[in-house]
């Protein structure tokens, strides 16, 4: 019975040990949502930061996209395609403050706040049930090149390169002695197309880290205030251009090839007949392949080297960046969803653009969140895209 005892009395001290432990564990306190006027209320006063904001112009037109007349009708529950692309703000944070501290794919000030996307709150940042660690201490400059989701191949090129430009035009890149892109190890794509920008591998930060200055630029591009220019990732044209003009080219002559970008090894928005689909396009010349395993150049010379491009959405079809003009394109969607992502990076491209919505799979995504609906496996109908291909011209 001593024993006994003993043993709860340790089970009680070690409880208490790890619950002391668990309190006194910082986290994350708060948000700056970083457009203008909250920048300035947060940081105005201080002498330690400054803050530079500027408005984009935009009113880019896109082309409506091309479909068949039974998707006409289709009900775009989480987004419509956007007829014209937003104006812009962007505010930039030079911060010189070894408090402020990168970690868990954020900046934090000196107050244990995030510093992040006026469209966003904290609660929605995986970071609020994250402890805070001791980061290591950088000599020198250090700008922020990170995104919630670590090194993922879309919002890599969406939201994370096109930062690259506003610290390189305010302060000079041969200023900035080093990038964190977030905590992890760091993905071939992020490696390659940094080196392809000119920064070396040892500038690149993917741990916690704090410096004697730290930069931070967002770019709010809702300002909008309709629900069509709300939701998904639309790139602007002024981000479009630096990518298209210091990423790569396709290095072979144009080889006028026909692709279906199949999803590769995915938990989402599978194909769920590619079989069916092989063997409808099959005899009309598509290649079947899939990105995956592949880099950066090899996609660039994938994808400016077609002539037709089909896939069904996905971070895959960003690759229309490197697409030539009127590359004809058909994105397949599940049938309860929609992104206008690669939509805006088709246009930009000067593609010529077509949806199809896929078959019901049995499931009723009424009520399902944003999330949900765009993870849906998707079933084609081969007639129904043999039809598009031939209103197209293939």
């Amino acid at each position: 019975m001593t024993r006994i005892k003993k043993q709860i009395w340790n089970v009680r001290k070690e409880l208490i040990r790890l619950f002391r432990i668990l309190i006194q564990t910082p986290r994350a306190m708060g948000m700056v949502a970083l457009s203008r006027d909250v920048a300035e209320a947060a940081y105005g006063s201080r002498p330690d930061v400054t803050i530079h904001s500027y408005v984009r112009k935009s009113g880019t037109v896109l082309i409506p996209p091309k479909h068949l007349p039974e998707d006409q009708t289709f009900s775009h529950n989480t987004s419509r395609f956007p007829e014209r692309l937003p104006d812009y703000d962007a505010v930039l944070l030079d911060i010189r403050n070894p408090d402020f501290t990168f970690q868990h794919h954020h900046l934090l000030d000196d107050d244990r706040r995030v510093i992040y996307e006026p469209n966003m709150k904290l609660d929605q940042l995986p970071i609020k049930e994250k402890f805070l660690v001791e980061c290591k201490k950088l000599d020198g400059t250090v700008a922020y090149l990170a995104n919630t989701l670590f090194c993922q191949y879309a919002h890599w090129l969406q939201t994370q390169l096109p930062l690259l430009p506003s610290y390189w035009e305010t302060f000079g890149k041969e200023n900035i002695d080093y990038y964190y892109i977030g905590d992890g190890k760091t993905k071939d794509f992020a490696e390659e197309s940094l080196l392809q920008l000119g920064i070396r591998k040892e500038q690149i930060v993917d741990f916690p880290c704090r410096a004697d200055r730290s930069l931070i630029s967002m770019k709010f591009r809702d300002i909008d205030p309709s629900p069509a220019m709300r939701a998904g990732m639309k790139m602007d044209e002024e981000s479009y251009r630096f990518l298209k003009e210091n990423l790569f080219q396709a290095r072979e002559p144009v080889a006028g090839k026909r692709l279906f970008i199949q999803r590769g090894e995915v938990s989402g928005r599978r194909e769920l007949n590619l079989p069916e689909i092989k063997e409808a396009l099959e005899p009309l010349g598509f290649e079947f392949v899939t990105t995956q395993g592949m880099t950066m150049q090899q996609e660039a010379d994938l994808f400016g080297n077609a002539n037709v491009i089909a896939g069904v959405h996905g971070a895959a079809l960003h690759n229309l960046l490197f697409a030539r003009p009127e590359t004809k394109v058909i994105e397949i969607f599940p049938n309860d969803y929609s992104e206008e992502s690669n939509y805006v990076i088709a246009n930009h491209s000067r593609c010529d653009y077509h949806y199809l919505i896929g078959e019901p799979v049995g499931n009723s995504f009424e009520g399902l969140d944003l999330l949900k609906r765009n993870r849906a496996d998707v079933r084609v109908n081969p007639e129904k895209l043999l039809r598009l291909l031939e209103l197209i011209g293939v």
